[in-house]
């Protein structure tokens, strides 16, 4: 059973809880209406900080074309891939989400499916690295929690091993190789590069953006040298950057390309 409320409070929620029932949260970024599952107070302050991912959304909207494939690696509980998906330039896109702390994956399914995206945005409960196999994820807090890393155990409350592959087998399995790749998974995005050198190779995909953060790998590849020069030596130029309080995002892409405005 749902209970749909707005606004949301914490009396509301915790009602909920005891009950068994689900909160839904109703509510609105730049016009666009959405609704999230919610079941701890985290998650309503993930909804309320996404003031601070507004560059980045605007940003993938600005560039993504319909027929796009887009790849979220650490997608958290779906936020930026519900308003990608929801919005008039992403509405004939294809997504594929990443998360691999199975509470999260699990809340991000029920989010797709509130909206009715199941069908064109499909979560994963995967980490994406340099190699295929298994992960240490160092998690820290409770669901909602954006903050686990396979990059640092710093701020953890414990540890799970979850599934690992990297993007250029998971493109070779599903067949649909990322037209966007955004990537924000708390101080691993070098590892997550490392693991889609076919997909530069190729040029798939031809827009890159990172949320840099300032742990983990800090902005390092894992054989050495700055992400910056790693990408500029398969050919990607920066585009655009935005600073944010942990660090900052990058927008990399192919210059010359078909789809440059």
């Amino acid at each position: 059973m749902r209970t749909y409320i707005s606004p949301m409070r914490s009396l509301h929620l915790l009602f909920n809880r005891v009950r068994g029932r689900d909160t839904i949260l109703e509510l609105e970024f730049q016009g666009q209406a959405f609704r999230l599952i919610v079941t701890a107070h985290r998650e309503v302050r993930r909804a309320r900080e996404l003031v601070h991912e507004t560059a980045l959304i605007e940003r993938i909207r600005e560039i993504i074309r319909p027929g796009d494939t887009l790849y979220d690696v650490g997608a958290n509980i779906g936020l930026i891939s519900l308003l990608t998906a929801l919005h008039p330039s992403g509405a004939s896109a294809r997504m594929h989400c990443f998360e691999p702390e199975p509470r999260n994956c699990a809340h991000l399914r029920r989010n797709l499916e509130l909206n009715g995206l199941s069908e064109r945005v499909q979560a994963h409960a995967l980490a994406l690295g340099a190699e295929k196999g298994e992960a240490v994820l160092h998690v820290r807090g409770a669901e909602g929690e954006g903050r686990h890393s396979i990059a640092t155990a710093r701020g953890s409350s414990g540890s799970i091993r979850v599934p690992l592959t990297t993007a250029d087998e998971f493109a070779h399995a599903v067949g649909e190789p990322p037209d966007i790749v955004k990537i924000d998974v708390e101080g691993a995005e070098g590892q997550v590069l490392s693991g889609m050198r076919n997909l530069l190779r190729s040029g798939k995909p031809q827009e890159l953006l990172l949320e840099i953060h300032s742990k983990g790998d800090s902005d390092r590849m894992p054989e050495g040298g700055t992400i910056d020069d790693w990408l500029g030596s398969h050919g990607y130029v920066l585009a655009w950057r935005h600073g944010r309080r942990s660090g900052e995002h990058r927008h990399y892409r192919l210059p010359n390309s078909s789809r440059e405005s």
